[in-house]
Parts: C-alpha cells; structure tokens; sequence
C-alpha cells in the first residue's frame, strides 16, 4: 500500500496545502481549522505520537501511521530532512484520501 501512498503525498503537497513538522500540526488541530488526515511515522517520539492522535481524535480527524521512519516520510515528500508528522489540509490533484480509504 505505501508504494501508493508516496506519490500521492508527494502530489498533495505541490498542488494542494500540506504543513509538516510536529508542532505546526499541533497548533494546527488546537486551531480549530482541523486538516483532512493526519500522517505520523512510525519512529515519531511517543509523546508527540500521543498528543497528536489525542488531538486528531478530539476533532474527528482520520491519522495514518505511516510505515516507514520520519527520514522515509520526508523522502516521500521529496524533503531533505526528518518529518515525523504532518497533516495534510487540502489535497489538491492527489488522490491521498481515497487510497487511504478516509473519504
């Protein structure tokens, strides 16, 4: 399934509106402006882990635990650095949501 999900994140984050880093996604649900999905990789630290998908499940908003590490996550965003989480708020042309069966 990831080899699904990867260019798809990749798409959403050129054409549509995708924050990444833990505290942005963060300030972002505790906003109220809440995203679409929420995508935490599987090395992100438990207690950013935990404070997102409480928050995430707070505002009814869908998380996807990425398989790979925060480095794999930011490769798939074409990124030269970790990314443990991020949130994507608008998906543009991909088709991210409707891999992820969350529409």
């Amino acid at each position: 399934m990831s080899s699904e999900v990867e260019p798809e994140l990749y798409l959403a984050l050129k054409s549509g509106n995708v924050i990444l880093g833990a505290r942005r996604v963060i300030k972002q649900l505790k906003s109220g402006e809440n995203p679409k999905l929420v995508i935490v990789a599987s090395n992100a630290p438990p207690d950013v882990k935990m404070e997102v998908e409480y928050l995430a499940k707070l505002a009814n908003v869908p998380v996807y635990r990425y398989p790979g590490k925060s480095i794999d996550l930011g490769r798939a965003f074409k990124k030269p650095f970790f990314v443990s989480v991020a949130a994507v708020m608008e998906e543009g042309e991909s088709r991210i949501l409707e891999v992820l069966g969350v529409e």
